[in-house]
């Protein structure tokens, strides 16, 4: 048997008109708290005491670098026993847009903030630390059991929000704009855990739904649909007796999945079933909560068998080179940089941001392209067509460039109007250790419980881009007799979007925020292939000399925190 303990802890923490994470707002600040967020931590420890695994399900818009790094440092302080490093530690997030921002070292994600929050970061931090610690100690024997099971199409939980790129996907039946409840990934994979005698424990769900029922002329932190999902669980095995029962409700491959499907007179933006927020919120995370439940009353069949296996690396996603075979065959293939392009800033129909009436300009744009690429380097054009390809960018944060130019404090802007465009001035570095503006190494991890994987991927991944991950992960580890693979969406760290190469092409909102450029969904294929490989063969090859991403200065996150 397995050691298992779970634990749930309070991580509300924020300053007052500090800007929330996930809608780009400068309007989107906390004033107040509506709901309580939450850290869900759930610990596995191998009968030989030799290998563990820890997994937490955080009520946050996103992981960052930073917070693990954060996490992972107070666990040696707090508690050194149980011996965990980067390859045990699991962190993900539920992606509610109503959390707070600030807890990332990476300035392009802090400009709607504005700013880096130290407050922010360590509350957050010492709030996981507490939810891991609880569950170690409250370890007691049991077993791990998986379950499935699919939403039927009628259940109004999901649609695809960008139709037009996923029908573009050659192993698809396209779908018309009626039937996009239809193009997703439908199916809830669970972990339930139970003491050796078959008292429930607790439970982990990864279904894809983002974490938007809830919008941007929100100013009150809001745990979202998924927070509901998790506390009308929670409520429901109280009732049958069992006090303490943690339920966590993850991401999967969310990048194209919304809870929104309509417009209310009088309300802007796509919402959910009812023109109040909380509601729409409630009524979607009912519908993840019933299945949920029914998924925690079917019969799970024989317990997985007892053994952990975990596997982890930095990858430095600006320069992968990709595996032909995930290319159609194609050698010399590689991402790049990273870049935002045109249509990112124009939002989606849930959350806009510059008129969507004007998304047009990047057509004319893309037209002109003969043209303007002789104001281009020819070498700088030959990188960005076969890496960004399509993409017209407008924030080179691998390069630290903003249309294009460098030296943004020559920009004529009003600089001193806002703190947000201050810090946008403040990116514009003369030291030569600068940093990129987004993370360019990133963790992939995978892990395996039995004969279900877990793929945590730093990003938001599409709903094909998902299903092609998974399928790699589990065709590598198929001599492990894996037989389910879970991807984990917003896990570990974040940097933006992974699409199709064929959704890329469109360079809608998606596309525009798939950083690495058109080849990023190969390259995850790569190196997630690779790392999954040295579950099969320690001896595999890892990258000779082992990245970590850089640490930033006392003096780069004073000169960009956030202005109490």
């Amino acid at each position: 048997m397995l050691e298992i303990g779970v634990a749930k802890t309070d991580i509300t923490v924020y300053e007052p008109r500090l800007g929330m994470m996930g809608w780009g707002m400068l309007h989107n600040v906390v004033e107040s708290v509506a709901t309580p967020l939450h850290a869900r931590a759930f610990v596995l420890v191998q009968p030989d005491g030799d290998r563990r695994l820890v997994m937490v399900c955080c009520e946050l818009a996103f992981i960052t670098l930073a917070l693990r790094e954060r996490v992972h440092e107070r666990l040696a302080q707090v508690l050194p026993e149980a011996r965990l490093g980067l390859p045990e530690l699991m962190l993900m997030a539920t992606h509610t847009h109503s959390g707070p921002g600030g807890f990332t070292h990476y300035p392009f994600y802090n400009v709607t903030i504005p700013g880096f929050s130290a407050k922010v970061l360590e509350g957050l931090a010492e709030g996981i630390v507490e939810a891991i610690a609880r569950a170690w100690r409250s370890r007691v024997p049991g077993t791990a059991g998986y379950v499935e099971g699919d939403f039927d199409p009628e259940v109004p939980v999901a649609w695809n929000r960008s139709i037009e790129a996923y029908n573009l996907n050659p192993e698809v039946v396209p779908v018309t704009e009626q039937e996009r409840a239809v193009a997703l990934d439908r199916t809830m994979r669970m972990l339930r855990f139970c003491t050796a005698d078959g008292s429930p424990l607790g439970s982990i769900n990864w279904f894809a739904v983002h974490g938007t029922s809830v919008h941007s002329d929100n100013t009150a932190l809001h745990f979202d649909n998924k927070g509901y999902a998790a506390q009308a669980v929670e409520r429901a095995m109280a009732r049958r007796g069992h006090e303490g029962y943690v339920a966590a409700f993850a991401q999967g491959a969310t990048g194209d999945a919304t809870p929104n499907d309509r417009r209310h007179p009088g309300r802007p933006f796509m919402r959910g079933r009812y023109p109040d927020d909380d509601e729409s919120a409630r009524f979607n995370g009912e519908l993840q909560a019933d299945k949920a439940m029914e998924l925690l009353d079917a019969d799970p069949g024989p317990p997985l068998a007892p053994e952990l296996a975990t596997a982890h690396a930095f990858e430095d996603f600006s320069r992968i080179d990709v595996e032909p075979r995930f290319v159609g065959g194609r050698s010399g293939v590689h991402t790049g940089p990273a870049e935002i392009g045109m249509a990112m800033f124009f939002g989606t129909e849930e959350g806009p941001g510059l008129p969507r009436s004007l998304r047009s300009l990047q057509g004319h744009v893309q037209a002109a392209r003969a043209r303007w690429r002789r104001l281009v380097p020819r070498e700088r054009w030959a990188e960005h067509e076969a890496t960004q390809g399509e993409k017209v960018p407008w924030v080179e944060s691998g390069r630290r460039r903003m249309l294009g130019i460098r030296r943004i404090r020559r920009l004529p802007l009003p600089w001193r109007l806002h703190p947000a465009l201050r810090l946008v001035r403040a990116l514009d570095e003369d030291s030569p250790d600068a940093k990129p503006w987004t993370p360019p190494i990133l963790p992939v991890q995978v892990a395996t419980i039995g004969n279900v994987a877990i793929a945590a991927a730093p990003a938001e991944i599409t709903t094909v881009a998902g299903r092609r991950l998974r399928a790699t992960v589990e065709g590598a580890l198929a001599s492990r007799n894996v037989t389910h693979t879970i991807l984990a969406g917003y896990a570990n760290a974040y940097s933006g979007y992974v699409t199709t190469p064929e959704e890329y092409t469109l360079q809608d909102y998606e596309g525009a925020s798939t950083h690495f450029g058109k080849w990023t969904l190969p390259g995850y294929q790569t190196v997630f292939e690779r790392v999954a490989n040295t579950l099969v063969d320690p001896t595999a090859a890892l990258p000779r000399h082992p990245l970590e991403p850089p640490r930033f200065s006392d003096h780069e996150l004073e000169r960009r925190s956030f202005p109490a």
